[in-house]
This record gives C-alpha cells, sequence and structure tokens, in this order.
C-alpha cells in the first residue's frame, strides 16, 4: 500500500512540474525513483509513541427485580433479566516518560467506548447529557484520560501531569479487565470519584515510599461544576502515599481527598463539601510463588450537599469495607473472590437508592473463575449474591447475579 501511494504521489508530482514548466527537462527514471525514496521515508510520528487497549464484550444476568438508579449495581447491572454488552473498547495512544532522571515530557490519552461509558457517565455532566446517567449503548464514548506529564530532575525526579487523570483513591479501577472481579464493587460505585481535571505531583523518595498530591477542579467533571441553581466554583485537594515492603510482594496504599464546592454532581455524589479516606493493600506470599494475592479495601467518607441556594443543606456519611483473593491454580485457571461491606445514612443517602433517605447496610459477595487461554486472550464467568436493607417495598433485598466476559488485549 505505502509502494502505491507513493507512486502516485510520484505521478501527480510529475504532471505538476509539466504543467508548471512547460518545454523544461522531463523527469528521468532516476528523478523518479528518488521522489518514490522519500515518500517512503517521511517520518510520520515521534519515536516512543505507542497505540494499545482492549476489546471487553460480555453477558450479564440479573434475576432480580433491580430497576434503574439501584445503586447496589454499576453499569448494565442495574438491568433486571439478561443483556449482552459491549462493555468497553479501550484505546490508549502514549508517549511514556523514560526512567532517565532528566527534563522530559510526555503525554497520555485513554479513549472508551462501549456500555461501560454509563457506569462511569451514571449522573455525571458532560458524559453523554448533563448528568442523565441515561447512556446505554455501545456507541457511547468517554475520554477517560487526557493529560501531559513532564519531569523535573529534581532528587529522584518530580513527575508533573496537567489534565484530566483517573482518581487515586480505590482498590478497583475503571477498567474491568484490570479488576479481580468482572462486576464493580460497590466501594468503586458508591463511595470513590472516577476521574478529576487538574494539575498532580508524584515522587519517589526510594524503593519503599512513594507519594504524590494533586490540585482539582473537583470530581467527575472536566472543568468547575456550576449546575446548583447556588452554583460555584468546584475545587478539591488530593493527596497519596504508598508503602512497599523490601521484597516487592506486598505494598500499603494511603488516599484521601478533600473538595468543596461541586454542586449538583452526582453519581457517586460528591458535591458540595467532602472528605474521603480510602486505603487498601496487596500482599502475594511467598510461600505460595506468587500463585496467591491477598487485598483489602477500607473506605470511610462524608459530604454535606447545599444543592441550591433554595434548598437546605443535605448530606451522606459512610463506611466501607472489602476483602479480596485470587489463587492461580494452573498457568491458565484462577478463580477470584471479593467480600465486601457497605454502610450509611444521611437525609439524601445514594446508599438507600429507591428506598429513598436514611440508613442502609449492603453486603455482597463476588466468585469469578478466570480462563488465560492465549497471552492476549482472557475469558471469565463469575457468580454474585448481594443482600441490601432498608431499600423499600418495591425493591428486591437479595440480589443474584451471573457474568461472563472475553477480553482481547492489544
Amino acid at each position: 500500500m505505502k509502494k502505491i501511494i507513493a507512486g502516485l504521489f510520484a505521478v501527480v508530482l510529475v504532471a505538476g512540474v509539466a504543467r508548471a514548466d512547460v518545454g523544461a527537462p522531463a523527469p528521468t527514471a532516476k528523478d523518479l525513483e528518488k521522489v518514490v525514496e522519500e515518500v517512503n521515508y517521511v517520518e510520520t510520528a515521534k519515536s516512543g509513541i505507542t497505540l494499545s487497549g482492549y476489546v471487553d464484550v460480555g453477558y450479564v444476568y440479573n434475576f432480580s427485580s433491580a430497576p434503574a438508579g439501584n445503586v447496589v449495581r454499576g453499569g448494565s447491572e442495574q438491568i433486571t433479566g439478561g443483556d449482552f454488552n459491549t462493555n468497553a473498547v479501550k484505546l490508549v495512544l502514549e508517549k511514556a516518560l523514560t526512567d532517565a532522571n532528566e527534563f522530559q515530557a510526555g503525554f497520555r490519552v485513554d479513549l472508551i467506548f462501549g456500555e461501560d461509558v454509563r457506569t462511569v457517565g451514571n449522573g455525571i455532566g458532560g458524559v453523554g447529557g448533563a448528568g442523565t446517567g441515561t447512556i446505554a449503548d455501545a456507541d457511547s464514548f468517554f475520554l477517560e484520560q487526557a493529560y501531559v506529564t513532564f519531569r523535573v530532575p529534581y532528587g529522584n525526579g518530580i513527575d508533573l501531569k496537567v489534565g484530566k487523570f483517573v482518581t487515586w483513591l480505590g482498590y478497583e479501577v475503571i477498567e474491568r479487565p484490570a479488576n479481580l472481579n468482572i462486576t464493580f464493587g460497590n466501594i468503586f460505585f458508591n463511595a470513590v470519584p472516577f476521574f478529576h481535571t487538574g494539575i498532580s505531583a508524584e515522587y519517589a523518595f526510594n524503593d519503599i515510599v512513594d507519594a504524590g498530591i494533586a490540585i482539582t477542579n473537583g470530581v467527575n467533571n472536566d472543568t468547575t461544576a456550576v449546575t446548583g441553581a447556588g452554583g460555584e466554583d468546584g475545587y478539591g485537594i488530593m493527596a497519596k502515599i504508598n508503602f512497599t515492603n523490601p521484597g516487592g510482594n506486598a505494598n500499603w496504599y494511603h488516599a484521601i481527598y478533600y473538595g468543596f464546592g461541586n454542586d449538583g454532581v452526582s453519581g457517586p455524589d460528591f458535591g458540595g463539601t467532602t472528605f474521603v479516606y480510602d486505603t487498601w493493600g496487596n500482599w502475594a506470599p511467598k510461600a505460595f510463588d506468587d500463585k496467591l494475592l491477598l487485598g483489602f479495601n477500607f473506605n470511610i467518607g462524608f459530604n454535606d450537599t447545599d444543592i441550591s441556594a433554595a434548598t437546605a443543606n443535605t448530606g451522606n456519611d459512610w463506611w466501607a469495607a472489602a476483602l479480596f483473593a485470587k489463587y492461580q491454580f494452573t498457568d491458565i485457571f484462577s478463580l477470584a473472590g471479593r467480600a465486601e461491606y457497605l454502610t450509611g445514612d444521611g437525609t439524601n443517602s445514594f446508599i438507600a437508592g429507591s428506598g429513598g433517605a436514611g440508613s442502609s447496610d449492603v453486603w455482597s459477595w463476588t466468585l469469578t473463575a478466570g480462563f488465560d487461554l492465549l497471552e492476549n486472550f482472557l475469558i471469565r464467568a463469575e457468580y454474585r449474591f448481594d443482600i441490601s436493607s432498608d431499600f423499600g417495598a418495591a425493591v428486591d433485598d437479595v440480589y443474584h447475579t451471573v457474568a461472563m466476559q472475553a477480553v482481547y488485549t492489544f
């Protein structure tokens, strides 16, 4: 194809020369060969820029009468009955920083297409509408990250990011294939932000301690949130510190977020003044030769939301805990489990779901079987069981969900 394009380019170029200078000597075969060679070796991209991503498809069946808006579920798991899903097609374009401690710059852009856009876009203005959370088809689009990064060679090197980046809070992430389970946990969907826009600085003191701090426009927005009748600019401060043991097989991570002025930001509801502390850890016991992974996540927070000047202050407080485990029985087969507890109360408790205001409790157990059939090809099957309280007469207190997933990574 490249030679065909080069040939066409040469023909057009020769024709242009002939029309521009009638009577001039016709280009020789050697001249044409030189043109073709130059076209073949035009540099089209900077070195070091990579394109990667994955395609994630699956099926979910919810046996319960789970209406839209039931926050015990994330994304398409809210739908009663069965549903084939294009969960996500993710593309990552990146120029990563090297290990050299010198002035250098790069960038990263993450694009997600598919039904998972509804999960991270549920109630978030700017993702398919002004916070409606109604995006449901595979044509949905979400700009997950878009930032410029550069390194200042001070000490061990300070890495700065400016733009839109994912949150530092939570054990689970937006990308399902990176999580131990197919469905999203309740902490992920209810108790942590998804993304921020602002500036961050990260620094590794040594192989054991690394930390970071960020100033953002709040949570889950590309700009300041001014959606309420008494809307005001939203701002937030986020910080993290991580400890890794000398053997590299365990870590303990801490992150906090404090924000104010995010009127009308919902799903998770982090409007008004919000404080969240999140900690998680991993441990891979060496006695199991990297086959066993154990993890935990603890989250606590509160917010005080003044939706408009005409509305009295409302708020939430919550805490949640989760345990994770995965065992790699063979190179192909693995089992992963998750157990979660989430409780919260408040005059507009998002944990209360369709049951209205008040306190609520949610327990959840998930078991996922994974099959790494090829290096880049993963199939998983899952069963999930949830029990909730105070969700109202129209909503089931017990939930059974099965899910399947196929992922190809490139």
